[in-house]
C-alpha cells in the first residue's frame, strides 16, 4: 500500500527578483512570488511590478471610496504621462487682465523705484568701480519692486514695465553721473545690459 507524502513544509519559496528573500506572498493578477520590496499595493492585495505597470495598479484606492482630496488635486494638475499640466492663469496674469488699480499703482512705484535706484547707483556710474554687478543687483530690486505692487500678478504689460524701469534706472544714473570722466561714461553704457539682466531674472520666474 503507497503511503502518500507531504510537501516539506519547511521549505519556504524565495521572491525571483530577490532570490535571498522568502516570501509567501504571490501577485494577485499572475499568481507570480513577490516580496515587500517589489510588491506593489494594488485594489485587492499586491501585485508584481510587471502588473502593476500595466494596469497602473499602484497606490490605487479601492473601488467604492472616494480619493481624499489631495490626491483629487495632485490628479487635476497631471496630464496622462504623470507630468504636471500648467497652472491655469490667475486673475491678471498673462490669459487675463490686469485691475486698472494695480496697474496705476505699479506704474507709480515702477518710477519711483527707477528714480531712487538711478541716484543710488549714478555715483558709481561716475567711479566706474562695481558697476555691473550694482547695475545687475538694482536692476532686480527695481523689477521685484513692479510684481510687489501688483501682488504678484503677471501680464505683458507688468512684464514691460518692469523691465523698462530698470533700464530708465541706468539712464538716470548716467544723467546724475554726467560730471565723471568721457571714458567712465563710455564704459557705464554696459549697464545697461546688466540692469536689464537683473530685471529678467525677476521675468522669468514668473
Amino acid at each position: 500500500m503507497a503511503i502518500a507524502t507531504l510537501p516539506d513544509v519547511s521549505e519556504i519559496p524565495t521572491c525571483p527578483r530577490h532570490p535571498d528573500v522568502e516570501t509567501r506572498l504571490s501577485c494577485s493578477a499572475c499568481g507570480e512570488l513577490i516580496c515587500p520590496s517589489c510588491g506593489r499595493e494594488a485594489a485587492v492585495g499586491y501585485k508584481c511590478p510587471d502588473c502593476a505597470r500595466q494596469d497602473g495598479a499602484t497606490t490605487q484606492p479601492r473601488a467604492g471610496t472616494s480619493s481624499s482630496p489631495l490626491r483629487k488635486w495632485v490628479e487635476s494638475w497631471s496630464n496622462d504621462d504623470g507630468e504636471r499640466s500648467p497652472k491655469p492663469p490667475p486673475a491678471g496674469s498673462a490669459d487675463g487682465q490686469l485691475p486698472l488699480a494695480l496697474g496705476a499703482r505699479a506704474t507709480m512705484v515702477a518710477a519711483g523705484a527707477a528714480v531712487l535706484a538711478g541716484l543710488l547707483i549714478g555715483p558709481v556710474l561716475a567711479q566706474g568701480a562695481f558697476f555691473l554687478i550694482s547695475a545687475g543687483v538694482l536692476g532686480w530690486v527695481v523689477a521685484r519692486s513692479v510684481y510687489w505692487a501688483t501682488e504678484e500678478r503677471n501680464s505683458p504689460y507688468v512684464r514691460a514695465l518692469a523691465m523698462t524701469a530698470a533700464g530708465v534706472m541706468v539712464l538716470i544714473g548716467q544723467v546724475s553721473a554726467s560730471s565723471g570722466p568721457d571714458t567712465v561714461r563710455e564704459l557705464a553704457l554696459l549697464a545697461y545690459p546688466a540692469a536689464l539682466y537683473g530685471g529678467w531674472i525677476v521675468v522669468r520666474q514668473r
